[in-house]
């Protein structure tokens, strides 16, 4: 943020930037609920960790149960796949080890946009037509 004091005076960098208890810079279409998908800015992390917590314990009283710990990097992950996907042919590729949640976080990020999710099988005799298909 290095010269944004003269780029943007009236904007209050230190509090976003600080070492101790810098308030989360976050924007996303649940900040206020999933029911109402407004982007706004999310002012806390516990308010996000609530809104998160309830779509998931909706997502699973219809699915099957994913249980997540929704931890500060979770919440931001799910918060930038949500804005991914709900703009028009918006697409993220998803790169982590195995185990480490990039499946469960998509899967609640497209149940939160009301979207429903598929899952291709990949064999060795999968094909492009097989692609279409699916």
């Amino acid at each position: 943020y290095h010269g944004s004091d003269s780029v943007f005076p009236s904007f209050p960098a230190n509090k976003y930037y600080s070492k101790e208890n810098a308030e989360p810079l976050l924007f996303s279409h649940f900040a206020e609920s999933i029911e109402q998908p407004v982007y706004d800015q999310i002012t806390s992390l516990g308010s996000m960790n609530r809104i998160l917590d309830d779509g998931l314990r909706e997502y699973n009283e219809t699915n099957p149960t994913m249980d997540l710990v929704l931890f500060e990097d979770a919440m931001k992950h799910v918060a930038r796949i949500v804005r991914i996907i709900r703009n028009e042919g918006g697409h993220a590729l998803l790169v982590g080890v195995g185990g480490s949640g990039k499946q469960s976080l998509a899967r609640l990020a497209a149940f939160i946009c009301g979207f429903s999710v598929t899952q291709i099988v990949i064999s060795s005799t999968y094909s492009v037509s097989d692609f279409k298909d699916d």
